[in-house]
């Protein structure tokens, strides 16, 4: 029997999501783009929301391909914007793009999100203990620093809370409970 955090037993979808995907180490580059993103999109929002809404998300922004999201111009934008069935925030959707910018002048110059979100770990997952019941901290030293360095490269809506949910999300920090 696989023990689970409260969130994950909500409904069947978060369970699978905490069984399949949540705190295992991810290294799949397009994977941890799309993690990123989706971790950018909740903000302010539930998870269960995001995760409901990720098959459309993956067909509207290509797979998060950054090659091909960093295409995107003021027309997809619009049409981003005025999808009811996608979250709508200017400011999320603008900083998908930029961020797959980014992260594709990184691929021409032969940098990776993987090396990059691994590197503050030396490609070690670290152990975060959950105390059951409780929730984990918001942000941490770590989170703080990893969201400078994204600063500092010019991604958007990376600040120590949306990096944390990163971290934990793809494993960098482990915090699945034993």
């Amino acid at each position: 029997m696989v023990n689970r955090p409260e969130w994950a037993q909500k409904s069947p979808a978060m369970q699978a999501y905490y069984d399949h995907d949540w705190g295992f180490a991810q290294h799949d580059e397009q994977k941890l783009f799309e993690m990123l993103c989706l971790e950018c999109f909740q903000s302010g929002l539930s998870w269960s929301l995001v995760w409901q809404k990720r098959p459309v998300l993956l067909e509207v922004y290509q797979g998060f391909d950054p090659a091909k999201v960093a295409q995107f111009g003021e027309e997809e934008v619009a049409k981003l914007l005025a999808d009811p069935a996608l979250i709508r925030n200017q400011l999320k959707v603008r900083a998908t793009i930029n961020n797959a910018r980014i992260l594709n002048q990184w691929h021409q110059e032969g940098r990776t999100l993987e090396q990059f979100t691994w590197s503050f770990t030396n490609g070690r997952s670290i152990r975060m203990e959950p105390v059951p019941g409780l929730p984990l901290p918001a942000k941490t030293p770590l989170s703080e620093q990893v969201a400078t360095e994204f600063k500092r490269a010019g991604f958007k809506f990376t600040g120590p809370v949306v990096v944390m949910s990163y971290l934990t999300a793809v494993g960098v920090i482990n915090a699945r409970l034993a």
